[in-house]
């Protein structure tokens, strides 16, 4: 406390013109204690002159007012008094500010102290000199919490944390803010009476840009008492929370939360030898990072082991080479290889990674369990700083060591990439580096002190958990560690699996346009860890994300809208955790994932654009419809637009109720590009072949959908004809009633030269199947000048003019019509060459103008509206205050 003597001693009068700190003492019911708090300011040491603000908020007691005249008079043109209706702890305080700003012109900064707390006398000086030293951006200096009343002592130590304040408040309120700081109209709420106001004061002021700064050895006394506002405040913790979060949605924006870790709190610390240093990052792709000396890293983690709430170091140390993670990021897979193994490492304390070559055209990833004999030649290992530090104190390495045994003490798990590369690139060099690293910690261990490192108590979460943290506040689990590249937008695709299939080829041909439009496309697999990867996927995507095992197969079918499939993915941790992946992306497009479905609407909360894929509407053997538009029409709501491939399409989810204004016709092309001198040559040769036997071609799946039954008795019932068959495909969906068709089944083809020397071989392309969306066969096989005979099914007949360049024969009608029309179809085209001539060439000139990017014109001009190319980054900080 102040000499009580020389405080209540008359002073001169100071001019307004002359005060440069403002002090604003709120006043409601504590008439008491309100005197001590006066004295303590006008005892300040060392300090510029300083004015006292009580701000009577409507006190019931009238001793209030009194004390402060008394001083007031005592103390002429340093203590005021200001009265007004009460309003809250927020009003009273905008009361101060807004007189302090008009009142006193070289006020350069002020201080909130609550009438119940007191300043140690040299508290203004410091915390006046703390701000006059720091940069422009740090708006407020803070201080510990030094209690009277009760005994503890709390420190808030180590560099200012955004993240960190984000979900624990621990600038107190009694902090000293520089005026520029609020004359620009920054205000405590004063709605917010229930507590909390200050947190959302300084939450309000990171928004804009500013950053606090903590001030040791403050002087700040906080009075403790078992019943206060505070302990109030904290009964109504959950619903206060809520509306923190709301308020400040904007700094817990996923890509703000990833763009700030990046700066504060990186999750990795990268260890390669052949970098020579230690790189903390938030990307493991980002070419930024900080950069220490292994001896500074090991010093950063082992001031982090000690004082873990106000130092931070990565979380997760890897341990691998340079060639190694541009290996992953060429295949598009680095950001899927750490998201899993920091999900891992929640039980595992170590994870290797294994890499298989491949001759196949695929990718997958596999999660066996322990990397029992694996860990010795992994090209990259993974484990948790807190794992190796404690390792680093053990007396014996023994432990640590049996990492190089084929049976580890230590609990590992394993990731298994399977890719198509030359070689495994393993390598002993991750686990020798992690061994040495231990040693080194160990040896730097047995240097420090066991002693604390600070006297005082800690109440705030380690830093190594506050990302996490504020991810968990939004109903997230870990957010993919991609940072947002400047200029590019993130666009992804969600699947349930991903083979070589007609659907799967618009895709890839949409996500091609997309990202020569400048954005980065992902695909998202949500129910397989293998996908089928041929050669145009590098120019589709930029990376791939497999996912299964996570619940996502919980589907209710008794209780869907008009009998879709209900997803019961959601509100579990797994759920939460691929909310983390795709809360990266600025859109979503979720093609036929049901599990998706129930993400989608978290996921619009948090701004990510999200549109839906239908490609066909799906029939049940007695011709029922069913499928993915109806579950699509029970879960509309939570989509800003509905991609769809036809008009029928579009037409049918009007009708389920779809705002028309959220349909987006995207009609189909063909599924690859080829070169007009091809079409040429394989029109030429039907021309001059016309004597031969019509060549037919069925191409696609094997499965009931395509009408394998339909396909046998037309090749058994054509034989009198003296045609020529092929069939080529392969069965994607099990199914053991496949019908004998009397022909070999050739092996799918991809590539396309051989798709083009397919159909450039085949007179006729028959599709008889029960159902379909825009078969890419079609459409394909009508370019290389191939007559088309289909059942006029789903949406077969916007692609095909019946007579003009091909065949539609009614689907409506018994099975002996159906078979018995492409029977006749295929003979009178056997018979009359010049119509089916006619018929290809016509089919060959509609197709030549139709591309992928003409199609996609008017859904990526909607996207450049509502995603707009050249906006400010989401992830970007708030601009600093000039």
């Amino acid at each position: 406390m102040p000499d009580m003597w020389t405080a209540t001693t008359p002073s001169a009068p100071w001019t307004a013109s002359a005060i440069e700190i403002a002090v604003v003492i709120p006043a409601y019911r504590q008439p008491g204690l309100l005197p001590e708090a006066i004295l303590s300011v006008l005892g300040q040491q060392s300090v510029p002159p300083v004015a006292v603000i009580v701000v009577d908020d409507g006190c019931p007691f009238p001793e209030t007012a009194q004390v402060a005249l008394d001083l007031a008079a005592l103390h002429p043109g340093q203590v005021f008094l200001l009265r007004r209706p009460n309003g809250g702890l927020s009003a009273a305080r905008n009361t101060g500010i807004d007189f302090a700003l008009r009142a006193f012109p070289a006020c350069r900064a002020l201080h909130f102290l609550d009438a119940d707390n007191r300043l140690h006398p040299h508290y203004l000086a410091r915390a006046l000199a703390a701000l006059d030293a720091a940069p422009d951006g740090i708006g407020w200096v803070y201080p510990d919490i030094d209690e009277f009343g009760g005994r503890e002592h709390w420190t808030t130590g180590g560099a200012f944390s955004l993240l960190q304040l984000l979900t624990c408040n621990y600038c107190e309120a009694g902090s000293v803010v520089r005026r520029k700081m609020v004359e620009t109209g920054l205000r405590f709420d004063e709605t917010m009476r229930d507590g909390f106001e200050d947190w959302d004061f300084w939450l309000s002021a990171a928004g804009r840009g500013w950053r606090g700064q903590h001030l040791p050895q403050a002087g700040f006394r906080y009075r403790r008492r078992p019943e206060s506002m505070l302990s109030a405040s904290e009964r109504l913790r959950p619903l206060l929370l809520g509306l923190l979060h709301r308020k400040h949605a904007a700094l817990l924006a996923p890509r703000h939360l990833l763009a700030e870790a990046a700066r504060e709190a990186p999750r990795f610390a990268l260890h390669m030898p052949d970098e020579g240093t230690i790189r903390l990052v938030a990307d493991p792709a980002a070419p930024e990072g900080q950069c220490l000396s292994p001896n500074l890293a090991r010093e950063r983690l082992a001031a982090a082991m000690e004082q873990p709430s106000a130092v931070h170091h990565p979380d997760i140390l890897c341990f691998t080479e340079s060639a190694v993670l541009d290996l992953l990021t060429k295949s598009g897979v680095l950001h899927m290889v750490f998201w899993w193994g920091e999900r891992l490492l929640r039980e595992a304390q170590f994870v290797a990674l294994e890499i298989v070559p491949t001759t196949e055209p695929m990718l997958a990833l596999e999660r066996p369990g322990p990397a029992d004999g694996h860990v010795t030649a992994a090209p990259l290992i993974l484990a948790r700083s807190q794992v190796l530090w404690e390792a680093a104190g053990d007396p014996s390495p023994a432990w640590i060591e049996s990492l190089q045994a084929p049976k580890p003490q230590p609990i590992t798990a394993l990731l298994r990439l399977r890719l198509p590369v030359p070689s495994s690139a393993a390598s002993p060099i991750p686990l020798r580096l992690l061994l040495l690293e231990a040693a080194a910690l160990g040896r730097l261990r047995r240097q420090r002190s066991g002693l604390p490192a600070n006297w005082k108590r800690e109440y705030r979460p380690p830093r190594s958990r506050m990302v996490a943290d504020a991810e968990a506040a939004i109903g997230l689990g870990p957010l993919l560690p991609r940072l947002r590249q400047p200029g590019r937008r993130d666009i992804g695709f969600l699947l349930p699996l991903f083979s070589f299939a007609g659907l799967e080829k618009v895709i890839l041909n949409q996500a091609a346009v997309l990202r020569r439009r400048g954005w980065r496309t992902h695909l998202i697999i949500l129910g397989s860890g293998r996908i089928d990867r041929g050669a145009d996927f590098p120019a589709a995507f930029d990376s791939v994300m497999l996912m299964e095992g996570l619940g996502e197969a919980a589907v209710a079918w008794e209780s869907g809208y008009f009998g879709a499939g209900i997803s019961h993915f959601g509100g579990s941790q797994s759920a939460r955790d691929v909310l983390g992946v795709l809360a990266t992306l600025d859109v979503l497009i979720n093609v036929h994932s049901l599990a998706g479905q129930a993400l989608m609407a978290p996921l619009r909360r948090l701004g990510i654009r999200t549109f839906g894929g239908l490609h066909l509407i799906e029939h049940g053997p007695h011709g029922e419809p069913r499928g993915t538009p109806h579950v699509q029409a029970s879960y509309e709501h939570a989509y800003d637009g509905i991609m769809v491939i036809s008009r029928q399409l579009r037409d049918w989810c009007i009708a389920a109720g779809i705002p028309a204004r959220k349909l987006h016709l995207v009609a189909n092309a063909p599924g690859y590009a080829t070169r007009p001198a091809r079409i040429a040559v394989a029109l030429g040769a039907r021309q001059r072949h016309r004597r031969r036997p019509l060549q037919v071609l069925f191409l696609g799946r094997m499965d009931w959908q395509k009408g394998l039954d339909r396909l046998a008795a037309i090749i058994d019932r054509s034989k009198e004809l003296g045609l020529r068959w092929r069939v080529v495909g392969r069965a994607v969906l099990a199914d053991a009633n496949q019908p004998e068709l009397g022909v070999p089944v050739e092996p799918p083809v991809f590539e396309p030269q051989a798709l083009d020397e397919l159909y450039a071989w085949a007179d006729v392309l028959v599709l008889p199947s029960r159902f379909e969306g825009v078969p890419l066969v079609v459409l394909e096989a009508q370019r290389m000048g191939c007559t088309v005979i289909a059942t006029g099914v789903g949406a077969v007949a916007e692609v095909i003019r019946h007579e003009e360049d091909g065949f539609l024969i009614p689907h409506h009608q018994p099975e002996e019509a159906i078979i018995a029309g492409f029977l006749a179809t295929l003979a009178r085209l056997a018979e009359d060459r010049t119509q089916l001539a006619a018929i290809g060439a016509a089919a060959a000139a509609r197709l030549a103008a139709c591309g992928w990017p003409e199609r996609m014109q008017e859904f990526m001009d909607h996207l450049d509206k509502l995603v707009p190319p050249d906006r400010p980054s989401p992830a970007a900080s708030p601009g600093m205050p000039g």
